[in-house]
């Protein structure tokens, strides 16, 4: 069984409502909304990427490249 990382979770779904939130405002002509948005639509987007690749460990950016040898 997959351990749940719930505070990933959790900061994704406090994300998600405040960037909808954020847009019903910018959609009512609150201007200044649009920052907030960003803000929170950047932040869910970069930790679901986070939990996808949490779930991949062989997904990592620290490997080796293929057919090239060692050079450390």
């Amino acid at each position: 069984m997959r351990k749940v990382q719930w505070s990933s979770v959790a900061t994704v779904a406090g994300a998600v409502v405040v960037a909808v939130l954020m847009l019903v405002l910018v959609l009512r002509g609150r201007v200044w909304a649009w920052i907030p948005f960003a803000l929170a639509a950047g932040i869910a987007v970069r930790e679901i990427r986070f939990l996808q690749r949490a779930r991949r460990p062989d997904a990592g950016f620290d490997e080796q490249r293929r057919g090239r040898p060692s050079d450390r």
